[in-house]
Protein backbone atom coordinates (compact mmCIF):
# COMPACT_ATOMS: atom_id res chain seq x y z
CA UNK A 1 0.00 0.00 0.00
CA UNK A 2 2.77 2.63 0.75
CA UNK A 3 4.21 2.04 -2.71
CA UNK A 4 0.81 2.25 -4.44
CA UNK A 5 -0.27 5.64 -3.00
CA UNK A 6 2.66 7.69 -4.43
CA UNK A 7 2.09 6.18 -7.86
CA UNK A 8 -1.62 6.97 -7.68
CA UNK A 9 -0.90 10.59 -6.70
CA UNK A 10 1.52 11.02 -9.59
CA UNK A 11 -1.10 9.65 -12.03
CA UNK A 12 -3.76 12.08 -10.75
CA UNK A 13 -1.34 15.02 -11.04
CA UNK A 14 -0.48 14.05 -14.56
CA UNK A 15 -4.17 13.86 -15.57
CA UNK A 16 -4.89 17.29 -14.05
CA UNK A 17 -1.99 18.86 -15.92
CA UNK A 18 -3.35 17.76 -19.31
CA UNK A 19 -5.51 20.30 -21.22
CA UNK A 20 -9.22 19.59 -21.47
CA UNK A 21 -10.51 18.31 -24.78
CA UNK A 22 -13.49 20.11 -26.28
CA UNK A 23 -16.71 18.10 -26.42
CA UNK A 24 -17.32 16.73 -29.88
CA UNK A 25 -20.53 15.04 -30.97
CA UNK A 26 -20.08 11.65 -32.55
CA UNK A 27 -20.70 11.71 -36.27
CA UNK A 28 -22.95 9.24 -37.97
CA UNK A 29 -20.03 7.49 -39.63
CA UNK A 30 -18.52 6.61 -36.25
CA UNK A 31 -21.78 4.97 -35.17
CA UNK A 32 -21.91 2.66 -38.16
CA UNK A 33 -20.22 -0.76 -37.94
CA UNK A 34 -16.55 -0.55 -38.76
CA UNK A 35 -14.81 -3.01 -41.03
CA UNK A 36 -13.00 -5.83 -39.32
CA UNK A 37 -9.29 -5.10 -39.83
CA UNK A 38 -7.85 -7.77 -37.57
CA UNK A 39 -5.08 -9.82 -39.09
CA UNK A 40 -6.21 -13.43 -39.44
CA UNK A 41 -3.37 -15.84 -39.89
CA UNK A 42 -4.33 -19.01 -41.71
CA UNK A 43 -2.72 -22.26 -40.51
CA UNK A 44 -1.42 -23.03 -44.00
CA UNK A 45 0.45 -19.70 -44.05
CA UNK A 46 2.65 -20.61 -41.06
CA UNK A 47 5.82 -22.61 -41.56
CA UNK A 48 6.64 -24.53 -38.38
CA UNK A 49 9.32 -26.75 -39.86
CA UNK A 50 12.78 -26.39 -38.20
CA UNK A 51 14.68 -26.36 -41.49
CA UNK A 52 16.04 -23.03 -42.66
CA UNK A 53 15.19 -21.14 -39.47
CA UNK A 54 17.53 -18.47 -38.16
CA UNK A 55 15.56 -17.84 -34.95
CA UNK A 56 13.29 -19.70 -32.55
CA UNK A 57 9.70 -20.41 -33.51
CA UNK A 58 8.65 -18.45 -30.40
CA UNK A 59 10.07 -15.29 -31.99
CA UNK A 60 7.95 -15.73 -35.15
CA UNK A 61 4.86 -13.53 -34.81
CA UNK A 62 2.67 -15.59 -37.10
CA UNK A 63 3.58 -18.87 -35.45
CA UNK A 64 3.20 -17.36 -31.98
CA UNK A 65 -0.27 -16.02 -32.88
CA UNK A 66 -1.25 -19.46 -34.14
CA UNK A 67 -0.02 -21.15 -30.97
CA UNK A 68 -1.63 -18.84 -28.41
CA UNK A 69 -4.86 -18.23 -30.34
CA UNK A 70 -5.44 -21.70 -31.69
CA UNK A 71 -9.16 -21.62 -30.81
CA UNK A 72 -9.71 -18.98 -33.50
CA UNK A 73 -8.43 -21.31 -36.22
CA UNK A 74 -10.44 -24.40 -35.37
CA UNK A 75 -12.26 -25.72 -38.40
CA UNK A 76 -15.95 -24.86 -38.35
CA UNK A 77 -18.78 -24.77 -40.85
CA UNK A 78 -19.05 -21.43 -42.61
CA UNK A 79 -22.40 -19.58 -42.50
CA UNK A 80 -24.89 -20.33 -45.24
CA UNK A 81 -24.70 -17.95 -48.21
CA UNK A 82 -27.39 -15.29 -48.44
CA UNK A 83 -29.43 -14.29 -51.48
CA UNK A 84 -28.58 -10.61 -51.04
CA UNK A 85 -26.14 -8.90 -48.66
CA UNK A 86 -26.90 -5.41 -47.41
CA UNK A 87 -24.32 -2.63 -47.62
CA UNK A 88 -23.68 -2.70 -43.87
CA UNK A 89 -22.91 -6.43 -43.97
CA UNK A 90 -20.56 -5.99 -46.91
CA UNK A 91 -18.76 -3.17 -45.10
CA UNK A 92 -18.43 -5.17 -41.89
CA UNK A 93 -16.71 -8.03 -43.66
CA UNK A 94 -13.32 -6.29 -43.60
CA UNK A 95 -10.37 -8.60 -43.96
CA UNK A 96 -11.91 -11.53 -42.11
CA UNK A 97 -11.66 -14.93 -43.81
CA UNK A 98 -14.60 -16.33 -45.77
CA UNK A 99 -15.21 -19.02 -43.13
CA UNK A 100 -16.24 -16.36 -40.59
CA UNK A 101 -18.43 -13.97 -42.55
CA UNK A 102 -21.43 -14.47 -44.79
CA UNK A 103 -21.31 -14.21 -48.53
CA UNK A 104 -23.70 -13.85 -51.42
CA UNK A 105 -24.88 -16.77 -53.50
CA UNK A 106 -23.34 -17.36 -56.89
CA UNK A 107 -25.53 -17.63 -59.98
CA UNK A 108 -25.33 -21.41 -59.86
CA UNK A 109 -26.32 -21.50 -56.18
CA UNK A 110 -29.23 -19.16 -56.90
CA UNK A 111 -30.44 -21.49 -59.66
CA UNK A 112 -30.28 -24.47 -57.27
CA UNK A 113 -31.99 -22.52 -54.46
CA UNK A 114 -34.79 -21.42 -56.81
CA UNK A 115 -35.68 -25.03 -57.62
CA UNK A 116 -38.45 -26.27 -55.27
CA UNK A 117 -37.60 -29.94 -55.78
CA UNK A 118 -33.93 -29.46 -54.93
CA UNK A 119 -34.88 -27.49 -51.85
CA UNK A 120 -37.26 -30.23 -50.72
CA UNK A 121 -34.59 -32.89 -51.23
CA UNK A 122 -32.06 -30.68 -49.40
CA UNK A 123 -34.12 -30.47 -46.21
CA UNK A 124 -32.82 -32.43 -43.17
CA UNK A 125 -33.38 -36.18 -43.17
CA UNK A 126 -35.87 -37.67 -40.72
CA UNK A 127 -37.08 -41.23 -40.20
CA UNK A 128 -40.73 -42.11 -40.73
CA UNK A 129 -42.03 -43.85 -37.60
CA UNK A 130 -44.33 -46.08 -39.67
CA UNK A 131 -42.27 -47.03 -42.74
CA UNK A 132 -38.79 -46.58 -41.14
CA UNK A 133 -37.61 -44.78 -44.28
CA UNK A 134 -35.16 -41.90 -44.12
CA UNK A 135 -36.70 -39.07 -46.12
CA UNK A 136 -36.34 -35.29 -46.41
CA UNK A 137 -38.34 -33.42 -43.80
CA UNK A 138 -40.44 -31.60 -46.41
CA UNK A 139 -41.90 -34.96 -47.49
CA UNK A 140 -42.97 -35.83 -43.93
CA UNK A 141 -45.46 -34.58 -41.35
CA UNK A 142 -44.28 -33.77 -37.85
CA UNK A 143 -46.45 -35.33 -35.11
CA UNK A 144 -46.22 -34.48 -31.42
CA UNK A 145 -48.02 -35.91 -28.36
CA UNK A 146 -50.02 -33.15 -26.65
CA UNK A 147 -51.91 -33.20 -23.36
CA UNK A 148 -55.65 -32.68 -23.68
CA UNK A 149 -57.45 -30.30 -21.31
CA UNK A 150 -59.58 -31.94 -18.65
CA UNK A 151 -60.71 -31.75 -15.04
CA UNK A 152 -58.12 -32.35 -12.28
CA UNK A 153 -60.04 -35.36 -11.00
CA UNK A 154 -59.83 -37.23 -14.30
CA UNK A 155 -56.81 -39.05 -15.61
CA UNK A 156 -54.91 -36.88 -18.12
CA UNK A 157 -55.10 -37.94 -21.74
CA UNK A 158 -52.71 -37.34 -24.59
CA UNK A 159 -53.36 -36.99 -28.32
CA UNK A 160 -50.93 -37.49 -31.20
CA UNK A 161 -51.47 -34.35 -33.29
CA UNK A 162 -49.71 -32.67 -36.23
CA UNK A 163 -47.31 -29.87 -35.39
CA UNK A 164 -45.41 -27.37 -37.47
CA UNK A 165 -47.65 -27.56 -40.55
CA UNK A 166 -48.44 -23.85 -40.41
CA UNK A 167 -45.89 -21.13 -40.98
CA UNK A 168 -43.97 -20.08 -37.82
CA UNK A 169 -45.08 -16.47 -38.37
CA UNK A 170 -48.69 -17.54 -37.75
CA UNK A 171 -48.35 -20.40 -35.26
CA UNK A 172 -45.25 -21.47 -33.37
CA UNK A 173 -44.28 -25.09 -33.08
CA UNK A 174 -45.00 -26.84 -29.77
CA UNK A 175 -41.58 -28.50 -29.61
CA UNK A 176 -40.62 -31.39 -27.42
CA UNK A 177 -40.43 -35.03 -28.40
CA UNK A 178 -41.97 -35.70 -31.78
CA UNK A 179 -42.07 -38.14 -34.67
CA UNK A 180 -42.48 -37.97 -38.41
CA UNK A 181 -44.94 -39.75 -40.68
CA UNK A 182 -44.95 -39.86 -44.45
CA UNK A 183 -47.05 -37.06 -45.95
CA UNK A 184 -49.69 -39.43 -47.27
CA UNK A 185 -53.24 -40.25 -46.25
CA UNK A 186 -52.52 -43.94 -46.55
CA UNK A 187 -49.50 -43.76 -44.26
CA UNK A 188 -51.34 -41.83 -41.53
CA UNK A 189 -54.38 -44.09 -41.79
CA UNK A 190 -52.22 -47.21 -41.56
CA UNK A 191 -50.25 -45.81 -38.60
CA UNK A 192 -53.52 -45.07 -36.81
CA UNK A 193 -54.87 -48.58 -37.38
CA UNK A 194 -51.67 -50.40 -36.43
CA UNK A 195 -50.79 -48.07 -33.53
CA UNK A 196 -47.16 -47.59 -34.57
CA UNK A 197 -47.19 -44.17 -32.87
CA UNK A 198 -47.74 -45.61 -29.39
CA UNK A 199 -44.02 -45.57 -28.62
CA UNK A 200 -44.23 -41.78 -28.36
CA UNK A 201 -46.39 -41.97 -25.23
CA UNK A 202 -45.13 -39.52 -22.56
CA UNK A 203 -43.36 -41.54 -19.86
CA UNK A 204 -45.01 -44.68 -21.29
CA UNK A 205 -47.96 -44.20 -18.94
CA UNK A 206 -50.44 -41.71 -20.44
CA UNK A 207 -52.69 -43.19 -23.12
CA UNK A 208 -52.05 -41.63 -26.54
CA UNK A 209 -54.37 -41.88 -29.53
CA UNK A 210 -55.32 -40.18 -32.79
CA UNK A 211 -58.78 -38.68 -33.07
CA UNK A 212 -61.17 -39.77 -35.80
CA UNK A 213 -60.84 -36.55 -37.84
CA UNK A 214 -57.04 -36.52 -38.02
CA UNK A 215 -57.04 -36.87 -41.83
CA UNK A 216 -59.38 -33.89 -42.30
CA UNK A 217 -57.33 -31.80 -39.88
CA UNK A 218 -54.03 -32.45 -41.66
CA UNK A 219 -55.54 -31.83 -45.10
CA UNK A 220 -57.11 -28.57 -43.94
CA UNK A 221 -53.86 -27.33 -42.33
CA UNK A 222 -51.84 -28.12 -45.45
CA UNK A 223 -54.21 -25.91 -47.45
CA UNK A 224 -53.99 -23.17 -44.83
CA UNK A 225 -50.20 -23.19 -45.29
CA UNK A 226 -50.66 -22.31 -48.99
CA UNK A 227 -52.77 -19.26 -48.05
CA UNK A 228 -50.21 -18.22 -45.44
CA UNK A 229 -47.35 -18.42 -47.95
CA UNK A 230 -49.32 -16.19 -50.31
CA UNK A 231 -49.94 -13.64 -47.55
CA UNK A 232 -46.24 -13.53 -46.64
CA UNK A 233 -45.29 -13.16 -50.30
CA UNK A 234 -47.69 -10.23 -50.69
CA UNK A 235 -46.23 -8.54 -47.59
CA UNK A 236 -42.66 -8.88 -48.85
CA UNK A 237 -43.60 -7.43 -52.24
CA UNK A 238 -45.37 -4.45 -50.66
CA UNK A 239 -42.36 -3.79 -48.41
CA UNK A 240 -39.90 -3.55 -51.27
CA UNK A 241 -42.13 -1.77 -53.78
CA UNK A 242 -39.99 1.39 -53.43
CA UNK A 243 -36.87 -0.48 -54.49
CA UNK A 244 -38.49 -1.99 -57.57
CA UNK A 245 -36.39 -1.96 -60.72
CA UNK A 246 -37.77 -1.65 -64.23
CA UNK A 247 -37.72 -4.84 -66.22
CA UNK A 248 -37.95 -7.24 -63.26
CA UNK A 249 -39.64 -10.55 -63.90
CA UNK A 250 -43.02 -11.22 -62.34
CA UNK A 251 -43.35 -13.84 -59.63
CA UNK A 252 -47.06 -14.44 -60.27
CA UNK A 253 -49.03 -13.30 -63.28
CA UNK A 254 -52.29 -14.15 -64.97
CA UNK A 255 -52.05 -15.95 -68.27
CA UNK A 256 -53.92 -14.45 -71.17
CA UNK A 257 -56.81 -16.35 -72.67
CA UNK A 258 -54.71 -17.11 -75.74
CA UNK A 259 -51.90 -18.60 -73.61
CA UNK A 260 -54.39 -20.64 -71.58
CA UNK A 261 -56.04 -21.99 -74.75
CA UNK A 262 -52.65 -22.95 -76.11
CA UNK A 263 -51.86 -24.93 -72.94
CA UNK A 264 -55.24 -26.67 -73.14
CA UNK A 265 -54.72 -27.52 -76.80
CA UNK A 266 -51.09 -28.63 -76.84
CA UNK A 267 -50.71 -29.79 -73.23
CA UNK A 268 -47.38 -27.95 -72.99
CA UNK A 269 -46.45 -25.11 -70.61
CA UNK A 270 -43.90 -23.14 -72.68
CA UNK A 271 -42.32 -21.13 -69.84
CA UNK A 272 -38.76 -21.83 -68.73
CA UNK A 273 -39.02 -20.51 -65.17
CA UNK A 274 -42.50 -21.90 -64.43
CA UNK A 275 -42.86 -24.01 -61.28
CA UNK A 276 -46.67 -24.26 -61.13
CA UNK A 277 -49.88 -23.10 -62.77
CA UNK A 278 -52.97 -22.43 -60.63
CA UNK A 279 -56.46 -22.31 -62.11
CA UNK A 280 -58.57 -20.57 -59.45
CA UNK A 281 -61.81 -18.98 -60.66
CA UNK A 282 -63.80 -16.89 -58.15
CA UNK A 283 -66.33 -18.98 -56.18
CA UNK A 284 -69.89 -18.73 -57.43
CA UNK A 285 -72.64 -16.99 -55.51
CA UNK A 286 -74.99 -18.91 -53.28
CA UNK A 287 -78.29 -19.34 -55.20
CA UNK A 288 -80.29 -18.70 -52.04
CA UNK A 289 -78.32 -15.88 -50.35
CA UNK A 290 -77.15 -14.34 -53.65
CA UNK A 291 -73.74 -13.75 -52.07
CA UNK A 292 -70.26 -15.14 -52.50
CA UNK A 293 -68.77 -17.18 -49.63
CA UNK A 294 -66.84 -15.26 -46.97
CA UNK A 295 -63.09 -16.14 -46.89
CA UNK A 296 -62.16 -18.06 -43.73
CA UNK A 297 -58.42 -18.90 -43.58
CA UNK A 298 -58.73 -20.35 -40.05
CA UNK A 299 -56.76 -23.28 -38.69
CA UNK A 300 -59.92 -25.18 -37.71
CA UNK A 301 -61.79 -27.01 -40.47
CA UNK A 302 -65.40 -26.07 -41.05
CA UNK A 303 -68.39 -28.42 -41.15
CA UNK A 304 -68.47 -28.07 -44.93
CA UNK A 305 -65.22 -30.03 -45.26
CA UNK A 306 -66.56 -33.05 -43.36
CA UNK A 307 -69.39 -33.59 -45.84
CA UNK A 308 -68.65 -36.33 -48.41
CA UNK A 309 -67.87 -34.88 -51.80
CA UNK A 310 -67.14 -36.64 -55.06
CA UNK A 311 -65.69 -34.76 -58.02
CA UNK A 312 -65.76 -36.08 -61.59
CA UNK A 313 -62.60 -37.53 -63.08
CA UNK A 314 -62.49 -34.64 -65.52
CA UNK A 315 -61.42 -32.39 -62.58
CA UNK A 316 -58.16 -33.94 -61.35
CA UNK A 317 -56.31 -32.13 -58.60
CA UNK A 318 -53.13 -31.72 -60.63
CA UNK A 319 -51.75 -32.72 -64.00
CA UNK A 320 -48.08 -32.71 -64.95
CA UNK A 321 -47.36 -30.99 -68.26
CA UNK A 322 -44.04 -30.94 -70.16
CA UNK A 323 -42.29 -27.68 -70.98
CA UNK A 324 -41.37 -28.51 -74.58
CA UNK A 325 -42.55 -30.80 -77.36
CA UNK A 326 -39.34 -32.80 -77.66
CA UNK A 327 -39.34 -33.71 -73.97
CA UNK A 328 -42.40 -35.92 -74.30
CA UNK A 329 -40.36 -38.51 -76.23
CA UNK A 330 -38.03 -39.10 -73.27
CA UNK A 331 -40.77 -40.83 -71.28
CA UNK A 332 -41.15 -43.76 -73.68
CA UNK A 333 -39.73 -47.21 -73.03
CA UNK A 334 -37.17 -46.78 -75.81
CA UNK A 335 -34.91 -44.75 -73.48
CA UNK A 336 -34.87 -46.61 -70.13
CA UNK A 337 -31.63 -44.99 -68.93
CA UNK A 338 -32.64 -41.42 -69.67
CA UNK A 339 -33.76 -39.03 -66.98
CA UNK A 340 -37.45 -38.04 -67.13
CA UNK A 341 -38.33 -34.77 -68.80
CA UNK A 342 -38.97 -31.63 -66.78
CA UNK A 343 -42.68 -31.15 -66.13
CA UNK A 344 -44.74 -28.46 -64.43
CA UNK A 345 -47.81 -29.23 -62.29
CA UNK A 346 -51.10 -27.60 -63.22
CA UNK A 347 -53.40 -27.39 -60.19
CA UNK A 348 -57.16 -27.24 -60.39
CA UNK A 349 -58.46 -24.93 -57.68
CA UNK A 350 -61.84 -26.67 -57.48
CA UNK A 351 -60.28 -30.03 -56.56
CA UNK A 352 -57.33 -28.57 -54.66
CA UNK A 353 -59.55 -26.51 -52.32
CA UNK A 354 -62.94 -28.26 -52.18
CA UNK A 355 -64.20 -25.98 -49.38
CA UNK A 356 -65.88 -22.88 -50.81
CA UNK A 357 -64.84 -20.63 -47.92
CA UNK A 358 -61.23 -21.79 -48.09
CA UNK A 359 -61.21 -21.41 -51.87
CA UNK A 360 -62.49 -17.85 -51.43
CA UNK A 361 -59.57 -17.18 -49.07
CA UNK A 362 -57.17 -18.60 -51.69
CA UNK A 363 -58.66 -16.37 -54.39
CA UNK A 364 -58.33 -13.32 -52.11
CA UNK A 365 -54.69 -14.11 -51.24
CA UNK A 366 -53.80 -14.56 -54.91
CA UNK A 367 -55.43 -11.23 -55.67
CA UNK A 368 -53.29 -9.52 -53.03
CA UNK A 369 -50.09 -10.91 -54.55
CA UNK A 370 -51.15 -9.83 -58.04
CA UNK A 371 -52.02 -6.38 -56.71
CA UNK A 372 -48.57 -6.13 -55.11
CA UNK A 373 -46.99 -7.13 -58.43
CA UNK A 374 -48.99 -4.45 -60.21
CA UNK A 375 -47.99 -1.86 -57.60
CA UNK A 376 -44.30 -2.69 -58.01
CA UNK A 377 -44.60 -2.53 -61.79
CA UNK A 378 -45.93 1.03 -61.78
CA UNK A 379 -44.12 2.45 -58.74
CA UNK A 380 -41.45 4.11 -60.92
CA UNK A 381 -44.07 5.68 -63.17
CA UNK A 382 -45.22 9.29 -62.83
CA UNK A 383 -48.46 10.01 -60.94
CA UNK A 384 -50.22 11.00 -64.17
CA UNK A 385 -49.73 7.57 -65.65
CA UNK A 386 -52.57 5.10 -65.29
CA UNK A 387 -51.43 1.52 -64.64
CA UNK A 388 -54.21 0.02 -66.75
CA UNK A 389 -53.48 2.18 -69.84
CA UNK A 390 -49.80 3.12 -69.79
CA UNK A 391 -46.53 1.30 -69.35
CA UNK A 392 -43.35 2.37 -67.56
CA UNK A 393 -42.08 4.38 -70.52
CA UNK A 394 -45.25 6.50 -70.61
CA UNK A 395 -46.60 5.14 -73.91
CA UNK A 396 -50.35 4.63 -73.90
CA UNK A 397 -51.29 1.00 -74.48
CA UNK A 398 -54.77 -0.10 -75.58
CA UNK A 399 -57.00 -2.11 -73.30
CA UNK A 400 -56.69 -5.86 -73.80
CA UNK A 401 -59.52 -7.32 -75.83
CA UNK A 402 -60.58 -10.80 -76.80
CA UNK A 403 -57.92 -13.45 -76.23
CA UNK A 404 -55.55 -10.88 -74.74
CA UNK A 405 -57.69 -10.53 -71.64
CA UNK A 406 -56.58 -12.19 -68.41
CA UNK A 407 -57.78 -15.69 -67.64
CA UNK A 408 -58.27 -17.53 -64.35
CA UNK A 409 -54.94 -19.36 -64.79
CA UNK A 410 -52.05 -17.95 -62.74
CA UNK A 411 -48.42 -18.72 -63.54
CA UNK A 412 -45.97 -19.13 -60.64
CA UNK A 413 -42.34 -18.46 -61.64
CA UNK A 414 -39.02 -19.02 -59.87
CA UNK A 415 -35.45 -18.74 -61.11
CA UNK A 416 -32.14 -17.17 -60.12
CA UNK A 417 -33.32 -13.71 -61.25
CA UNK A 418 -36.64 -13.66 -59.39
CA UNK A 419 -35.05 -14.60 -56.04
CA UNK A 420 -33.88 -11.04 -55.45
CA UNK A 421 -37.49 -9.89 -55.81
CA UNK A 422 -39.26 -12.59 -53.84
CA UNK A 423 -39.19 -16.30 -53.01
CA UNK A 424 -42.01 -18.40 -54.46
CA UNK A 425 -40.38 -21.74 -53.65
CA UNK A 426 -42.21 -22.14 -50.27
CA UNK A 427 -45.50 -21.67 -52.13
CA UNK A 428 -44.56 -24.35 -54.66
CA UNK A 429 -43.52 -26.72 -51.85
CA UNK A 430 -46.80 -26.14 -49.98
CA UNK A 431 -48.77 -26.96 -53.14
CA UNK A 432 -46.68 -30.07 -53.77
CA UNK A 433 -47.28 -31.31 -50.21
CA UNK A 434 -51.03 -31.20 -50.81
CA UNK A 435 -50.51 -33.19 -53.97
CA UNK A 436 -48.58 -35.99 -52.29
CA UNK A 437 -50.94 -35.92 -49.28
CA UNK A 438 -53.99 -36.55 -51.44
CA UNK A 439 -52.15 -39.28 -53.34
CA UNK A 440 -52.51 -37.51 -56.68
CA UNK A 441 -49.24 -38.89 -58.06
CA UNK A 442 -48.18 -40.86 -61.10
CA UNK A 443 -48.21 -44.53 -60.09
CA UNK A 444 -45.49 -45.42 -62.62
CA UNK A 445 -43.02 -43.00 -61.00
CA UNK A 446 -43.86 -43.56 -57.31
CA UNK A 447 -42.85 -46.22 -54.82
CA UNK A 448 -45.54 -47.95 -52.77
CA UNK A 449 -44.29 -47.08 -49.27
CA UNK A 450 -46.82 -49.42 -47.63
CA UNK A 451 -45.57 -52.65 -49.24
CA UNK A 452 -42.40 -53.13 -47.21
CA UNK A 453 -42.26 -50.82 -44.19
CA UNK A 454 -39.47 -52.69 -42.39
CA UNK A 455 -36.22 -52.11 -44.36
CA UNK A 456 -34.33 -48.84 -44.27
CA UNK A 457 -32.40 -47.71 -47.36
Amino acid sequence: MPRLIPRLLRSLAHIRSRPLRPFRRESLSRLLPRPNTRAFTRPEEVDISPGGRTQSILLDKKALRLIYRHARYQRSKSPAPQINLTKSRRWARGHAPSSVTQREMTDEERAFYANPYLRMLGSPLRQCLHTNWLLPRDLLIRMTPMLLPGSPSERPKCAFLPDGLEHPSFRRSVGGRSGYILCSKGAVRSAKEKGSYQRFMPDGVLPTNMHSLILQQIGHTLRVRVIQELELLARSLFRRRRSAKPGERSLLRRLTRAEWKEIQTTGIIPFENAVAVLVVPPPNKDPDAKMRPVPEPTSLPSAEEFAPRSLPKSFPMSVMHPTAKGETLLRTDEFPGTLPASRVPLYNGLSLFPSRTQRAALHLALGEVLRAERTMRFTKATPKQAPSHEDLSGHITPRPKGDQKASHAILVCSDEQTLSKGDTVPLAIALWRIRIWEGDMDEDLCVDWMKDPSPTP
